[in-house]
């Protein structure tokens, strides 16, 4: 399917970087594209977000980069369901690694890579979510963002070694490699709290990944 048969005239881009205070552990908390569901990185708890939430965003968001000039960005604290922080830009899709314009962003194929002429990296190029296109069908084409973010347990991070550590109640040696935030003594058999500081040693905070929203001009009333 191809994402659009509409010209530059008709459509518009901004650039979308977004992220929530986890309501779990207080801390940041990026939501890279409309999920319904976001694994924290630092408490590993999974966050419903409300279709809402998203709808009443972007509809918003849509209004206002319409009306705002090309090459200028905006930043918002959001109040609601959750605390948020959203920063747009009035952008066309361009490489985030090497900063090279997309070639025809308006007419590129849902569930397909575009790949950078200059440097190779790959974005992936989607229709949003048919709940969202219901709420603001003006929406035409989500790249970069990420619609699936599915809890991944049982694994710590890649390249960190495990940590020994002392069980507070006998000063057994334990070895913890964050695949989980209770870890049980093989000496006396109490379950141990792994601190803040050695969880986010495996699980620390992710960068805000950019994303782009294709949109539909829509006539001013």
């Amino acid at each position: 399917m191809i994402a659009s048969e509409y010209s530059q005239n008709s459509l518009f881009s901004f650039r979308v970087e977004f992220s929530i205070k986890c309501p779990r552990c207080d801390r940041s908390l990026p939501l890279d594209g409309p999920l319904e569901k976001a694994l924290c990185g630092s408490c590993q708890s999974c966050i419903e977000i409300p279709g809402d939430y998203w709808t009443e965003t972007l509809a918003n968001s849509c209004r206002k980069m319409q009306e705002t000039d090309e090459g200028i960005g905006s930043g918002s604290i959001l109040i609601g369901a959750f605390h948020g922080n959203l920063t747009l830009a009035r952008f066309d899709p361009y490489c985030d690694n090497c900063k090279t314009d997309f070639e025809d962003p308006w007419n590129l194929e849902h569930g397909t890579t575009y790949i950078c002429r200059t440097c190779g990296i790959g974005y992936p190029v989607q229709a949003p979510p048919p709940w969202l296109v219901s709420e603001v069908p003006r929406i035409r084409t989500l790249i970069n963002a990420i619609l699936n973010e599915l809890p991944e347990t049982g694994t710590g991070s890649k390249g960190i070694q495990p940590e020994p550590i002392s069980c507070p109640s006998c000063a057994g040696h334990l070895k913890v490699d964050g695949s989980t935030r209770f870890v049980s003594c093989r000496y006396c058999g109490s379950q141990v709290y792994l601190p803040d500081e050695l969880w986010l040693r495996f699980h620390g905070g992710k960068r805000k990944r950019r994303w782009f929203v294709i949109c539909e001009y829509e006539d001013e009333e």
